[in-house]
């Protein structure tokens, strides 16, 4: 039972004996107990949601083409052995393209996924060291082969920006891409 009442609102009886208003309460402000369950809830959004908003915001360029070409090298060696069929990846070191092809591709058909593929930002450039065509000679446009029974081409691609380098090795049995940051080029 309450002594004490303000207006029609109840209250409460502390062991002290003094009472409480609680719905319509006067003091303005919150208790430390709802500020700690609100940082608290807050903490935790920020925890789980940061991972992937650094991925989205503070992504340089680079990364994102090279995870960008390693998620193509992987779904090209898992679509040659799920269709039978072998597929190759086109890159052009002088036009900074890259675009896939499949190699019952007639010309028309080729140009057209030259036009719908990969073009590199223009302060981007990309090489692929120690690669030569099939004449023997190192060439402006290098073709990475993936075959039908999931390996392909052994390749290591370097993407430069700034003066810094990206490295993406392309191991021929494994379907994982490395990418390595040149950090003496102060990436």
């Amino acid at each position: 039972m309450c002594n004490v009442r303000i207006g029609n609102e109840p209250c409460e009886r502390w062991e002290g004996g003094s009472a409480r208003v609680l719905p319509g309460r006067t003091d303005a402000g919150f208790t430390f107990l709802e500020l700690v369950v609100v940082m608290t809830i807050l903490s935790l959004l920020f925890f789980f949601s940061l991972p992937s908003l650094d991925s989205y915001i503070f992504t340089d360029p680079s990364k994102k083409v090279a995870r960008l070409i390693a998620s193509t090298v992987r779904d090209l060696k898992q679509r040659a052995l799920a269709d039978h069929k072998e597929y190759r990846l086109h890159i052009a070191t002088d036009a900074g393209e890259i675009w896939v092809a499949d190699a019952a591709m007639d010309k028309k058909a080729a140009a057209e996924a030259r036009k719908s593929g990969l073009t590199l930002p223009d302060d981007m450039t990309v090489d692929l060291p120690g690669f030569v065509g099939d004449d023997g000679k190192r060439s402006s446009e290098a073709m990475l082969r993936f075959y039908p029974k999931g390996y392909s081409d052994g390749a290591e691609i370097l993407l430069m920006r700034d003066g810094r380098t990206l490295r993406l090795f392309i191991e021929p049995f494994l379907s994982k891409v490395e990418i390595v940051e040149d950090h003496a080029n102060g990436f």
